[in-house]
């Protein structure tokens, strides 16, 4: 007979180890689009770097992508372009979130990966993103 501490701490340490894991999904129970005006709180693209996910509304750590209702011309069209991207990205496969607190808009933040690899950098490598924190003026108007 095994004693109920051993069968206490497994099924603990079982425990820590599935919740330890990054959410999965795969995209084709999804079939991820862009959010539409009045289409909220669903599972849908917001644009480059946020997106709702059951829910649940969600934005990229690390990254800052242009803005939908952007400065300048140019910023609209690369937001637009980014939407678009995070969309092809979240519609390729597996997708996998690590949820990394909340923002000052009470937004989750998370990491996300796809067949690609983390979308994060695969957004700045497209040029359809700036590492976040970067100070000054924006750098799709310039």
């Amino acid at each position: 007979m095994i004693p109920r501490m051993i069968i206490g701490k497994a099924l603990a340490l079982v425990l820590a180890v599935v919740l330890a894991f990054p959410a999965a999904t795969s995209a084709e129970e999804i079939g991820w689009h862009e959010c539409s005006r009045y289409e909220r709180r669903v599972t849908c693209v917001v644009d480059g770097d946020t997106f709702w996910y059951q829910g649940t509304k969600i934005r990229l750590l690390d990254i800052d992508a242009p803005e939908i209702e952007g400065r300048c011309a140019n910023e609209r069209r690369l937001a637009q372009a980014a939407t678009v991207e995070l969309i092809r990205l979240l519609n390729t496969g597996l997708v996998r979130i690590a949820y990394d607190g909340r923002d000052r808009y009470d937004r989750h933040l998370a990491r996300l990966w796809v067949l690609e690899g983390e979308v994060g950098p695969v957004m700045i490598a497209a040029g359809l993103a700036e590492p976040f924190g970067r100070r000054g003026l924006s750098p799709w108007c310039q």
